[in-house]
């Protein structure tokens, strides 16, 4: 097995005698003349560096066998998640058989994205939660979250054919794991499962301890996210926001957000262009989540307002540190009493 770590100079690992005679003395392209499994591998290094779905599909265009070879299960298995993001303007029949093929490839990323996509998006409910369940069992740690959220919801809907139980154990089950693989916001879920007693036994303390612990790692986490950016000045989110809480540090300018999480606010603004569907239906209040509710009144909302919907701990956490905190109705009616 021959590596290649840069496959635009793939020819420098192979030596002349390798290309037929013939096509190169008629001048045929060069890529004519090398093997399937060779091509398919230069393929799978493009598809693992490419930094868009443009960067893949422009090589894939380059001509017939390129596009067939392209499709090859090696190189959508390797596929990485920026040559996979489609913007939801974007998005069209083909864009959703490509993401299928990426996902029965094997390819994990593509299994959580169109997983999303499906469930809470499209409303194929049945479809979306197998793919997110394939993406777990790979220890894909935002789909173990994900489903975590939506056996805590219970979400889904009868007419799509699945609706999943409310489940608090299993969730906390799927919330550890998520969290022991690093994901912050299951972390958070963590520690309020074990501040209400809910599917662990109840320890404050304990709770306490993970929410410091949380916002200690997202503070690093986001320090690091916000040296290598320069845009951070352009964000509405205001700067004179405390970073030091009641449960330790916690940054929000620099929150890293998920593609499947961007695609899923752009569609329901695309399509809706406000919080509230006519169906009733509403989207979870934190601008960077994307969720909206597969039943009424599927979320939980602001116990001091009773206005706002979340579709998590995590996010509620996060919308009251950007904003909420400052316009609560409830809470500043607590504060006027007091």
């Amino acid at each position: 097995m021959i590596y290649i770590d840069d496959p635009f100079n793939a020819f420098n690992a192979f030596d002349l005698s390798q290309f037929d005679d013939d096509a190169i003395s008629q001048n045929m392209d060069p890529f004519d003349a090398l093997s399937d499994d060779l091509v398919i591998l230069i393929l799978s290094k493009v598809s693992a560096s490419a930094s868009s779905p443009a960067d893949l599909i422009n090589v894939l265009l380059v001509n017939n066998r390129f596009s067939n070879l392209g499709l090859d299960r090696e190189v959508l298995a390797n596929a990485a998640l920026k040559s996979l993001w489609v913007r939801a303007k974007n998005w069209s029949d083909s864009a959703h058989q490509f993401l299928i093929r990426c996902a029965d490839a094997d390819n994990v990323e593509a299994c959580y994205f169109l997983g999303m996509i499906e469930f809470y998006c499209l409303a194929y409910h049945a479809s979306g939660i197998d793919l997110l369940k394939r993406a777990a069992q790979r220890s894909h740690a935002g789909a173990l979250y994900s489903l975590a959220i939506i056996y805590f919801n219970g979400s889904g809907s009868l007419a799509s054919g699945l609706r999943c139980q409310c489940d608090p154990d299993f969730a906390t089950t799927l919330c550890i794991k998520a969290a022991n693989l690093g994901n912050l916001d299951a972390l958070r879920e963590v520690a309020y499962c074990l501040q209400e007693g809910l599917g662990l036994p109840c320890s404050p303390i304990a709770a306490h301890r993970l929410l410091i612990k949380a916002n200690t790692l997202e503070l690093i986490k986001t320090k690091s996210i916000s040296s290598h950016s320069q845009t951070l000045n352009n964000q509405r989110f205001h700067r004179d926001s405390p970073l030091l809480t009641n449960y330790g540090f916690y940054e929000k300018m620099g929150k890293e957000v998920h593609v499947a999480n961007k695609f899923m606010v752009e569609w329901w603004w695309l399509v809706r262009g406000e919080e509230k569907g006519e169906d009733g239906l509403r989207m979870c209040s934190n601008i960077l989540c994307g969720r909206r509710e597969t039943r009424l009144n599927g979320f939980r909302r602001c116990s001091a307002c009773g206005i706002t919907m979340y579709c998590s701990h995590a996010c509620q956490e996060m919308h009251w540190k950007m904003e909420h905190c400052s316009t609560c109705i409830g809470q500043n009616d607590l504060m006027e009493l007091v």
